[in-house]
């Protein structure tokens, strides 16, 4: 689709210039207004992409049409290059205050300016496609609650009823599973939805030695004896941190590196820290990540060979590393096929705000 612009200037051979260089390239498509007032009413019938907006202008001026435009829900994606004859900062900073995306000044430079366009352009698309993710996550999840509390409330009563055959047991099992995961699905969404939100953090103190040892103790006791877990972690290690966040980031972190294990279901944790950063780590011996889909496992929408995906979803680690962006800090992994992963998580040691020791 055609790139749309719309230039705003009340000088005609300023705009000439601007379609000119548009001209080059057959990817834009473009319209112009000598005054702030046109460009408005413009904005609803041609719906822009960028606009190319003018800053001194009779009647509303640049800034003042930049604000509308931005104040504007329908047009919260166009971009706003302002420009000027100008090359003053206190204009620069007046122009972002106003909502700018960016500036450029006069005379152009045409590779510039056609180089802007195109990034503008794209930074548009990934946010509109963004934003649709995001809906369309929430309408799932919202949509699923009803019929889905009805299955598992169905399927419960069938299993807590009297004398049922084994076959129809077996069943009510499977319902009740699957309407489980569904359930997890759904949960998992709305938070994914929420820390991209600006969810708030509840902060406490804890040591990272005891909650390690409570991470092993439960996750032992749920996979049993084949599952062996060993740490290494200083006992005067604490972290300040929103406890249930990580716990979701950290346990999804280790329940992937069990299910991708083979034979052999060894996970090693490990906790060191410095004056800046608290470093944790989940290492295991399964059969690693290729190099070419590694940083795709943050994907909430990646699943590698989905045509026989049978359970689970890239939404947990997407999660985990949504939670430590949230707390400021990284989350990265380093694997090799056939050998296992090792997930890092790297926090401050004392975030803002936070002036107690380790």
């Amino acid at each position: 689709m055609a790139i749309k612009v719309l230039i705003v200037d009340d000088e005609p051979i300023n705009v000439k210039l601007i379609e000119e260089i548009l001209e080059y390239e057959k990817e834009f498509q473009y319209m112009s207004s000598t005054n702030g007032k046109d460009a408005l009413s413009l904005m609803n019938s041609y719906n822009p992409d960028i606009v190319i907006l003018d800053i001194m202008m009779p009647g509303l001026n640049g800034y003042e049409v930049c604000k509308a435009i931005k104040a504007d829900k329908k047009h919260k994606f166009a971009k706003v290059l302002m420009v000027s004859g100008k090359a003053m900062i206190e204009e620069r900073l007046e122009g972002y205050d106003a909502g700018a995306d960016d500036y450029i000044t006069k005379p152009f430079v045409d590779d510039e300016l056609l180089a802007k366009l195109k990034v503008f352009s794209k930074l548009k698309k990934t946010e509109e496609i963004d934003e649709l993710k995001t809906a369309i996550l929430q309408l799932f999840s919202h949509e699923t609650k009803t019929p889905l509390n009805g299955i598992l409330l169905g399927s419960q009563l069938i299993l807590d009823t009297p004398s049922i055959s084994e076959k129809v047991a077996e069943y009510a099992k499977l319902i009740k599973m699957s309407g489980e995961r569904i359930h997890d699905l759904v949960r998992k969404i709305l938070l994914l939805s929420s820390l991209r939100n600006n969810r708030q953090l509840s902060r406490s103190r804890k040591s990272v030695q005891k909650y390690l040892e409570n991470i092993i103790n439960t996750t032992q006791s749920a996979h049993g004896p084949q599952l062996k877990m060993t740490m290494n972690c200083p006992e005067d290690f604490s972290l300040n941190v929103d406890w249930k966040l990580f716990n979701e980031a950290f346990c999804a972190v280790v329940e992937n590196g069990i299910k991708f294990s083979s034979n052999e279901m060894d996970i090693h944790l490990t906790a060191t820290v410095n004056d800046s950063h608290a470093i944790l780590s989940v290492k295991d011996h399964g059969v690693g990540i290729a190099p070419d889909i590694t940083e795709n496992i943050f994907d909430e929408f990646y699943s590698h060979h989905i045509d026989n995906h049978t359970k689970g979803t890239a939404l947990s680690l997407a999660i985990s590393k949504e939670i430590i962006l949230l707390h400021h800090g990284e989350l990265s992994v380093e694997s090799t096929p056939g050998k296992g992963s090792t997930f890092t998580f790297s926090l401050p040691a004392n975030p803002a705000g936070d002036s107690s020791s380790r």
